[in-house]
Order: C-alpha cells, then structure tokens, then sequence
C-alpha cells in the first residue's frame, strides 16, 4: 500500500473482512454462481493495493475501442452478462415505451414506505433503491444485506446508487469524509483520475471495495440497475459540476471509464445493467457504457405532471433506442400525463422517507395501529392509490417472479400489519 492508504481505518477493514472472505471464495451463498474475478485482499481484507494499481485503464484505447463498436441498444452493453441479468435486460426493454415501473428509494430498514402502498392496496413498488453510502467510510454493508433478501425473498428488483464518501483532505485522513463538495476542502477530481496520486490511490481502492460488495450481489444472484456518479451535471457532489475549461466534465468522463473499465474488463462483474445520470450533453459518455439514461427531478412545489420537457430534453442527450428512466423523484407523474405527452418513463422512482409517508420529528407518524400513512403534501392517497392500480404501471404484483426467488411481501411490512390487524381485535 502506499502512504496514504495506510492509513485507512482498520476497522473498516475488518468488518469487510467478511464479505471480502465470502467473495473470494464464493462460498458464504447458496445463491448463482460468481463469475467474476474476485478482488485481491491483503492479510487484513483490505484491498491489496499493489495489485490493485497493477491495473490502468488506458482510458484513450478503451474510448477507441467503444467508438468502433456499433451501439445497440437492443444488447446490454456488459459483454460479461448472466442469464438472470439478461432476462431483467430484455424485461425491462419489453416494456420500456409502454408502462412505466413503480420504483422506491430506501433507507431505514423498518421500511415505512412499504407500508404506506401496502396499507393502499396490498401492493409494493417492483424496484427498490439501495445505496453505498457507508460501503467505504464505515464499513456498514447493511442495504447490500437489505437488497438481497428483497430480491432472493420478494424476486423484487435492485437499483443502486453510490453516495462516494471521500475524504475531506486527502493529506489529512482524520478530518472525516464527505461528498457533498462544500465539505471538502482537499480532494482534486482532477487529481483523482491522475495516476500516481493520492486521491487515484483513494479512487482504486474505494472501486474495488465497491466491486467487492457488487460481487456478494452476483453471488447472491441479484441483477443491479447500478447507478455510479449520479446527478454529474450539478455542482453538489465532488464527481460533478461544469466548468468554462471543461476539466471537470473531462475529469468526470474519465472517473466514468475507470469504474466501467475497472468492474466490466478487469473485475468482469457478471450482474450489472448499467445507469447513466449525467444529465447533461457537457457529461456525454459513450452509449457503449450504458443501457438507461436517467434523470433526477425535484420540483419546488407538488408536481405530478410526466415532466414532458424533462424527458425530451434527456431524449435528446441519449442514444437513439436507450431506455429512459426518472431515477429520482420528489413527485410521482400521473400516468395519465405519461401516456398523453408520451413521456413514458422506464421507472420512476420516488426518494425515501417524508417524500411518501407524513413524518414528524425526522420519523413517520404512526396511528393507532403503528402504521404512517401517505404525507399528503406530496400526493393524495386516491392519486397514489390510482396510481398503484392503474394498468399501465408495473408494482411488485405485476412483475413477473424472478428465477431463484420466493414471493413474499418483505418481513418488516408482513409483521407491521399482523400485529395492526392484532391491534385491531384487541
């Protein structure tokens, strides 16, 4: 390792030990088979950081070999793909243009969001959002956890994003990490895709920590819609942002190549359905890196319109015949709207907590029965309810089951009503 990483906090390291363990010897799941090639680990299970910078994207040849290859959108552009991936792949592609696919960020595990649709109409959304957060600062695997029992005892979809915690001063590791850029006051992106830096180092070390739990994912047989460097055109995180002389927007580009380059061609992850959320035509990346183009959205006040101009404008930044999705969302569009001005959106994909359940105090507010119920600042419950049941929307019930997997409503939700329904005899 050099200076900078060993320094890392060891206790991060020993609690992915662990998974490390599990990837490597594909042995901690009964699940599919891992195709891929495990990540080297040191005696510790910390990344093995000589081997780990023994590998270079040449960004230059890879952008050339992409730029010969023909852009099908019809084929996902992981050439390492497994089967159940590839049967997500063209599901998705079946219906994208037509229906539109009820998404759900999550974050607690007692997973109140869950409850508002079910308590509607005994129904769920079909995709539920992860995130990484903690994956690299903390060493807390516990939404990876989360996002294979959703799959394996559900059969409902994954989607991943990757709030990057870096540290906040590259030359000062015990200030913390962040990734909203106003918190980081030490860490060039520049820098970053720069080999033989400190910030690369950080950068190789946290993809293959990355790569590691995307490897308990594929062990487990669980497809990921995975979602990397989200939201790049705003200024927000330290991967995003425009500048006159273009070296963020070059620099983001080539942070984008590293990790497709560094998990497809060198990790050869078999479970990925790749997102990209740039946004803009200054973070244009090559077709050949993505299946879905995204978009996040948020407007000031209660907004359910499709968000017509939003889709056409990412329409236009998007190669021809890649699917298009609302990767976020403060309001869900009325499918009405959606299918009027044709923007249909392959998912959409509403945020956690107070965006779908009424909330006090920073928690959801119970009834007497210990269920929250829908925050009507954000939707009515006839519109949600309308929305669940309207034919053109795909929930958890109308999604096919997915080989390998049971179809059970999540534990958590399951417990909340039979003990509302225990609530109510009592």
């Amino acid at each position: 390792m050099k200076s900078v990483l060993k320094k890392t906090n060891r206790a991060v390291a020993l609690i992915l030990a662990g998974s490390v363990l599990c990837t490597a010897l594909s042995s901690c799941s009964s699940g599919g088979t891992n195709k891929s090639n495990p990540v080297a680990v040191d005696e510790f299970g910390e990344v093995d950081m000589e081997k780990a910078l023994s590998y270079e994207t040449d960004i230059d040849a890879l952008i050339e070999k992409l730029e010969a290859k023909e852009v099908d959108p019809s084929k996902p552009v992981s050439e390492n793909i497994n089967k159940k991936t590839l049967a997500v792949f063209n599901w998705l592609r079946e219906n994208h243009g037509t229906k539109t696919i009820l998404g759900q960020q999550m974050m607690n595990e007692k997973n109140y969001e869950d409850a508002v649709y079910y308590g509607l109409s005994e129904d769920l959304p079909a995709i539920k959002g992860f995130d990484l957060i903690f994956s690299t600062s903390s060493g807390d695997t516990s939404q990876i956890d989360r996002a294979i029992e959703w799959h394996t005892k559900s059969s409902g979809l994954v989607t991943l994003t990757w709030h990057w915690n870096v540290p906040r001063d590259i030359d000062n590791l015990s200030k913390g990490t962040a990734f909203y850029t106003e918190e980081i006051t030490n860490f060039s992106l520049v820098n970053a895709v720069t080999p033989g830096t400190k910030e690369y180092e950080q950068i190789i070390h946290d993809i293959d920590l990355i790569a590691i739990q995307l490897q308990r994912l594929e062990e487990a047989d669980v497809p990921v819609l995975w979602r990397p460097l989200h939201e790049a055109s705003g200024s927000w995180f330290w991967w995003g942002g425009s500048s006159r002389d273009n070296s963020m927007e070059d620099s983001y580009k080539k942070l984008w190549y590293i990790i497709f380059d560094r998990l497809e061609n060198y990790h050869k992850l078999t479970n990925l359905i790749w997102i990209w959320n740039g946004q803009n035509q200054r973070h244009s990346v090559s077709p050949n890196t993505y299946d879905i183009s995204g978009t996040d959205i948020y407007p000031n006040s209660q907004d359910h319109t499709a968000q017509e101009k939003s889709y056409a404008d990412l329409q236009k930044i998007t190669a021809e015949g890649k699917m298009i999705a609302l990767t976020e969302c403060g309001y869900i569009p009325d499918i009405k709207d959606m299918k009027e001005t044709g923007a249909m959106w392959l998912y959409c994909l509403p945020w956690y907590g107070d965006f779908v359940y009424a909330s006090s105090g920073g928690g959801p507010v119970l009834d007497t029965d210990g269920l929250p119920s829908v925050n009507t600042e954000k939707m009515s419950e006839e519109f949600l309810k309308g929305f669940l049941e309207d034919e053109n929307v795909i929930t958890w019930k109308k999604m096919p089951k997915w080989d390998g997997t049971e179809k059970n409503v999540p534990e958590n939700t399951d417990l909340l009503f039979k003990m509302a329904n225990w609530s109510k005899d009592h």
